[in-house]
């Protein structure tokens, strides 16, 4: 028992959020005893360089890094018409982020571990990432627990990585947040990975009853409940590096030795999520209610697709994406249908679909840094409603930004300033659950009928925000 106890206190206080890849090999055994300060590559939250406080031992490695994020935000909403939301303004210091990772192996340099806790979740939530790893070859790695989904660039690369202060507006309408699950990963070419893989299957979580993404990362206990009602979701990403590997970050902070080589990638993600879900302005169920089981006859299944490409040369960086998502709707029994009220005869399905675009490029080589962004979302919309108004979930908007990042010691100590103009066309409420939005939530045009004075179709937002970072 007393091994055990151990052997579960390793895994527990050894797994860590900045491990080395899979597939990669630690620096080697340095003695019983020894500590190091030194860091190591992180595929799954980005490289950032040398940090951390590591341990390691005959058969046994821990490696402790901390990420703080304390952040400055001014808010200004703005154009949405005389009876709008333009007093909505706000200014705003916080901790956005304050996360401890723990990293190594134990036994073997295969069997290696990470966890992630981020004290700044709240309600209770703690951990982020927990998984294990058995490195079994380059080509071929089994994985296992709870980890950020490896589905799109944007998404997958660390918030200590990113040019911005924030990832971009599509990216949070479209990435799948964290998930539980198998999935197996590898590359094949070495230095040069002409092929990276992870393909998985997971629990799957609604993230809402008008949201059919998955978003599991919470504590769920084995017992029936209508979050995990019969949700199932596959993940499948592969990546091709022909001239070398590009790092997970969203800019091209080589070194001088290294930076006037030609690096590119491109990266192709799906994802499909099933799950029962309970909203009567998508889909009625019968009467408003469930089974006796609790069990929901509306369903959901949802394709999403996205394509990404990745430059990097002399200190310039472009990083584009496109996204892709399908959702068609299900009855599971006898349900509400009514053929004579257009909001009731069930919307057949939702297509999104939308671009990111981001150039950066190092002014003063790995110090000053300059970027700009563009993204487009382009929401779907329906009809329904006696007066036949064009409803939604979510408006079309476009997102406009500029960055300025002073690394003072790489990723490590870093000040990001940057400014953005999102612009949202809104449309009539067209869920009981409101209309969904990123930086707030967006006004409905008009709660009344097409002919009567309504708010104005457009609600903006300027964002300015300056964020110091530390990593150790």
């Amino acid at each position: 028992m007393a091994k055990l106890s151990a052997m579960a206190l390793a895994l527990l206080v050894g797994a860590g959020v900045w491990a080395a890849p899979a597939m990669a090999q630690s620096n080697g055994d340095a003695g019983l005893g020894d500590i190091e300060r030194n860091g190591g590559q992180n595929p799954a939250e980005g490289t950032l360089g040398d940090k951390g406080l590591k341990f390691t031992s005959e058969g046994f490695e821990l490696r402790v890094t901390s990420r703080v994020q304390f952040r400055l935000t001014y808010q200004n909403e703005v154009a949405n018409g005389s009876n709008g939301t333009n007093g909505r303004d706000f200014i705003n210091f916080r901790v956005r982020r304050a996360k401890t990772g723990f990293s190594g192996f134990i036994f073997d340099k295969d069997l290696q571990y990470r966890l992630l806790l981020n004290w700044t979740l709240g309600s209770g939530a703690l951990v982020e990432n927990a998984v294990f790893t058995w490195a079994f070859m380059p080509e071929l790695n089994f994985n296992g627990g709870q980890d950020k989904l490896n589905w799109n660039w944007e998404e997958y690369t660390s918030s200590g990585s990113q040019a911005f202060v924030e990832r971009g507006y599509v990216n949070e309408v479209f990435n799948q947040d964290y998930a539980k699950g198998v999935w197996v990963s590898g590359v094949v070419g070495g230095d040069t990975p002409w092929v990276k893989y992870w393909f998985g299957i997971y629990n799957g979580k609604l993230k809402g009853n008008n949201d059919f993404r998955n978003a599991d990362g919470g504590f769920d206990s084995d017992t029936f409940s209508n979050t995990v009602d019969g949700d199932l979701m596959l993940n499948l990403r592969v990546e091709t590096h022909p001239m070398g590997n590009v790092a997970q970050t969203m800019y091209d902070n080589r070194s001088e030795q290294e930076r006037d080589s030609i690096r590119f990638a491109i990266g192709l993600g799906w994802n499909w999520f099933a799950s029962r879900f309970d909203d009567a302005s998508l889909r009625p169920d019968t009467v408003g209610t469930p089974t006796a089981s609790g069990r929901f006859r509306t369903g959901q299944d949802t394709m999403a697709l996205t394509l990404d490409g990745h430059f990097r040369w002399m200190g310039l960086s472009v990083d584009i994406a496109y996204f892709w998502r399908h959702t068609e709707f299900h009855n599971f029994g006898r349900t509400d249908f009514r053929p004579t009220s257009p909001q009731k005869n069930g919307i057949s399905n939702l297509t999104d679909s939308g671009i990111t675009f981001e150039v950066g490029y190092f002014i003063l080589a790995q110090k000053l840094h300059v970027g700009i962004r563009y993204n487009m979302l382009n929401a779907d919309d329906f009809w329904g409603g006696s007066d036949n108004r064009d409803l939604g979930i979510r408006p079309d908007t476009t997102e406009m930004g500029i960055v300025v990042n002073y690394m003072i010691h790489g990723d490590n100590l870093k000040l990001t300033f940057d400014i953005l103009y999102v612009d949202q066309q809104l449309i009539y409420q067209g869920s009981t659950t409101g209309i969904l939005g990123v930086y707030n939530a967006p006004p409905e045009r008009s709660g009344t009928p097409s002919g009567n004075a309504e708010n104005g179709d457009h609600n903006a937002l300027w964002l300015v925000r300056l964020q110091l970072q530390w990593i150790f």
